[in-house]
């Protein structure tokens, strides 16, 4: 029998409707003809709830976007600090890629993502049948259905990028036996049609705007934002064999090959056909046209009360009375001292990593007391050096009689801080002290817990928007547009102008302008070779925990996609595993 999917919705949209417990309102007592009465309550009950779902897929614990994508890539991570964050070596393991199909937050990535897909499913199945019964105006419900479609594209496009060969599951009425495995570039199709489909059917009302309807929601400028991120990555998602050494081996080897498989895509939106790199260009231009551009301060994106951004395109809301949600991501960056000084508990744990402190040209003595970076977005950035709020020194709580001050020493960042190697006081001030930590989202001590925050978290911002748009400039050969396009963002924070670009020199401006925000690290590397490369962090013979697996290179590019859960390919024979595993 057919494992039907609908059911849940109905559930899920039961408790939303009425506020109750399910138990309080079983099925059986469901007035639909009441949840579905108004294009308000259709709203309500079939496309606000999924919002709820993607939002969760940003924060919490290791299962989430932002984890796999920036803590497998090169710019943060979680050390090992002895007794903290070792947790059976998961978080280096991650970062060094060592995973394997039986690992916890792949499987949960996977489940949670088709969980939430199956959501938007059975929501486009009840909007059919309240289209079909015209009651409402078939143009609300078609705004609605485009919205859903959306929400669902974000997904697929994400697992796209993350497992390459997917089911593209459609109906809530399908069953395992049902569920067929497509192609990488079949998937990559997939959510290309969809987007290029419902952008016009989207409304070009404000998602970044807290008095609009359309605040957090799918909106036209979102469209074009997750279509330029889905074509500057074409060439990639469009390759059914991506194990074969064409994404590895460093920026040069793989340029002229990921430049050309670009040109070879073809996107038709609004009518206008082009190829990868013109419609990145073209997404960035449309979202300039809707009235999107830089704030006049870059601060003014992360800040507290950030809901009137001109900037920012897609949010993550957070606020802690009217969109209420925990968020451990920020806090678990800080020193436990550090963050109880500010009001707030913290984990002792995200940290840059070196490599991330030698793009920004970080300065560092911890002898002679400096620690200094040129670009301001840095200090914007993170917390480093000595830590003091309000003219109150932090305590390290760790060498009271030699190092009595909480000082962040960035360079001394480690995967893993072993009980061999770090052991007298120094070593133990290190494993507590070690690494810049994360400052970007503004802490707001009036919240009523550590989790929750007043600054709406960034998915996508018009500044990613140029920066991709000059990558793309690049590969078409236009380095005037794609220098002046880079300079636009230097120049918004006060740093000099550069005379040209190439494609190194853009993915570092794209660390320095977004680190912690845009899940975009790890496809840069993909896209540009760098993500199985060794680097500051990553190298043969680097120190790990014990529980943790050493790093290995690979030359051929397996590891750029994350294995099939086990559980997965266990319950349904139709799904293959990713090659290499």
């Amino acid at each position: 029998m057919k494992k039907l999917l609908y059911s849940a919705v109905v559930l899920a949209m039961t408790s939303l409707l009425f506020g109750c417990s399910l138990e309080e309102t079983p099925l059986s007592k469901f007035d639909e003809s009441e949840a579905y009465k108004s294009s308000t309550l259709v709203y309500v009950n079939t496309v606000a709830s999924l919002y709820n779902q993607l939002n969760s897929r940003f924060k919490g614990g290791d299962d989430n976007y932002n984890y796999m994508s920036e803590f497998t890539a090169n710019v943060l991570f979680l050390p090992g600090r002895q007794g903290d964050w070792v947790d059976g070596g998961k978080h280096q393991n991650a970062f060094l890629h060592r995973w394997d199909p039986s690992t916890d937050y792949i499987r949960n990535l996977w489940n949670n993502s088709y969980s939430d897909i199956a959501l938007c499913n059975a929501s486009l199945k009840k909007l059919e049948e309240i289209k079909g019964l015209g009651s409402l105006d078939e143009s609300v419900v078609d705004s609605y259905m485009a919205e859903v479609r959306g929400v669902r594209a974000f997904y697929y496009m994400w697992l796209v990028d993350f497992f390459g060969r997917i089911p593209i599951v459609t109906s809530p009425d399908a069953g395992i036996g049902d569920v067929k495995q497509s192609s990488r570039s079949e998937a990559y199709g997939f959510v290309r049609d969809e987007l290029c489909e419902i952008i016009p059917k989207l409304a070009e009302g404000k998602s970044q705007d807290v008095n609009s309807e359309y605040y957090a929601r799918m909106t036209k400028a979102v469209g074009y934002a997750m279509l330029a991120r889905l074509a500057i990555n074409a060439a990639v998602f469009s390759q059914d064999n991506w194990n074969q050494g064409q994404f590895t081996g460093g920026v040069a080897k793989v340029e002229a090959g990921v430049t050309a498989a670009g040109n070879a895509q073809k996107i038709t939106v609004d009518g206008r056909s082009m190829n990868a790199w013109e419609t990145v260009i073209y997404c960035q231009e449309r979202i300039g046209a809707l009235g999107y551009e830089l704030a006049t301060s870059f601060k003014d994106n992360f800040k507290t009360g950030n809901e009137s951004s001109k900037e920012n395109i897609f949010v993550e809301p957070m606020d802690d009375n009217v969109h209420r949600t925990s968020d451990t991501q920020v806090t678990r960056s800080l020193h436990y001292n550090h963050a109880s000084t500010i009001g707030f508990s913290s984990w002792n744990g995200t940290a840059a990593t070196v490599h991330a402190l030698n793009v920004f040209d970080y300065k560092e003595n911890f002898d002679k007391g400096e620690f200094e970076c040129e670009d301001p977005r840095f200090e914007i950035s993170f917390f480093y050096g000595p830590c003091s709020v309000n003219g109150v020194t932090v305590n390290s709580g760790v060498s009271e009689d030699k190092y009595p001050e909480g000082i962040y020493v960035g360079y001394a960042a480690r995967n893993d801080f072993s009980t061999d190697d770090y052991s007298d006081p120094w070593g133990l001030y290190l494993v507590k002290w070690a690494g810049v930590r994360i400052r970007k989202y503004e802490y707001d001590p009036t919240t009523s817990g550590q989790n929750y925050f007043n600054a709406d978290r960034v998915i996508f911002r018009y500044a990613d928007m140029l920066l991709l748009a000059a990558e793309a400039q690049y590969r078409l050969g236009n380095m005037a547009a794609a220098t002046e396009l880079v300079n636009q963002v230097r120049s918004r924070v006060g740093m000099p102008d550069v005379n040209g670009v190439d494609l190194q020199s853009i993915l570092d401006e794209k660390i320095r302008e977004e680190i912690w925000e845009t899940m975009g690290t790890r496809g840069d590397m993909v896209r540009c070779g760098l993500y199985t490369e060794a680097d500051e962090d990553k190298y043969q013979g680097v120190k790990h925990a014990v529980v943790a697996s050493d790093w290995v290179y690979d030359a051929t590019g397996y590891t750029t996609v994350f294995p099939i859960p086990v559980t997965v390919l266990s319950l349904n024979s139709n799904l293959t595993q990713n090659p290499g595993y």
